[in-house]
């Protein structure tokens, strides 16, 4: 929570002086009643004192008073909002070298379990599709709002072949292009690409990143395994991450790259994605509802009084 005027909370300082004049008040007012020398006839005289009931008013006076103070400073809170319709193309490499077991599990179960994670912390009114590449790329799941059917589809998932980045990111690209507003200044859609390799086969990746930029669509490239060590597979040397290329398809859309070792890199940064990803933050003015907050407790404080002390019939 934020304040516009935040120098006007210094009045809440009256909050615990009112605290303590009442408490004193009380003390004060049990004093007298014990210099009374017949305890036995004030208890006749008295009756059955109202308990509690007798310290409600002062509560809800303070209360009514502390909302008050707080309306005046004008605070507001932050809160996130769906920005309109997002649409999102999940390109995962299910490349051969994918099945390593580096990044427990392996490779490809750590990419299903992190798009899962996106796909939760997606806006519910979003399009998710489901874009595989290896020695080509395909649609696995075209853009619905239907996430339970793309997560279901993630589970399919099984690594074979090569790796062709530049495929994967035009097929994931012609699937977002029909959703793009040109005039729009907010990105309406987005690439998230994941990929453990280089790219070895189709389309240069460059080049279908230059596509992606006219189409003002952002491509966020993930690299997933180990970084300056070989990976053995089936007794044979797997490519590492192209990291250069990856850093150069982001910079190119506007988007941004980010490296994974583990299982538990890679769902941090699939949840952060999924939670900036179609969500905008906006500024809400609690200062009307604080402000009603603290004159209904004011009212109710003051019928309470005038009940209960027989000032009302």
């Amino acid at each position: 929570m934020s304040f516009q005027s935040p120098w006007l909370l210094l009045g809440l300082l009256a909050i615990p002086l009112l605290v303590g004049l009442y408490v004193t008040s009380q003390r004060r007012r049990r004093a007298y009643a014990v210099r009374f020398t017949n305890l036995a006839l004030l208890n006749q005289v008295m009756g059955k004192g109202p308990g509690f009931r007798r310290h409600l008013p002062a509560i809800l006076f303070i209360a009514g008073l502390a909302g008050l103070l707080l309306s005046m400073a004008r605070p507001q809170a932050s809160i996130r909002v769906p920005k309109g319709q997002t649409s999102v193309v999940l390109a995962v490499d299910v490349s051969g070298s994918m099945a390593a077991t580096d990044v427990q599990p392996t490779r490809i179960q750590a990419a299903i379990n992190a798009g899962r994670t996106l796909i939760d912390k997606l806006p519910g009114n979003a399009q998710v599709g489901l874009v595989i590449f290896s020695s080509q790329a395909q649609v696995v799941a075209p853009l619905t709002q239907d996430k339970g059917s793309v997560k279901d589809a993630l589970g399919t998932l099984a690594p074979r072949g090569g790796t062709a980045i530049g495929d994967a990111i035009q097929v994931a690209v012609a699937q977002l292009a029909k959703t793009v507003d040109p005039t729009s200044k907010q990105p309406q859609a987005m690439v998230v690409l994941l990929t453990d390799g280089s790219s070895n086969t189709g389309v240069d990746p460059i080049a279908a990143a230059g596509r992606a930029k006219e189409d003002h669509i952002p491509v966020q490239t993930i690299g997933v395994g180990q970084r300056n060590q070989t990976t053995l597979l089936g007794g044979r040397i797997v490519d590492g991450v192209d990291e250069q290329t990856l850093q150069a398809i982001a910079s190119a859309t506007a988007g941004h790259y980010y490296f994974a070792a583990d299982q538990r890199q890679l769902n941090q940064i699939y949840s952060e994605l999924g939670q900036r990803i179609g969500w905008v933050t906006t500024k809400l003015d609690l200062t009307v509802p604080l402000l009603a907050f603290g004159t209904i407790i004011l009212v109710i404080g003051g019928l309470f009084s005038l009940r209960w002390f027989r000032l009302l019939p």
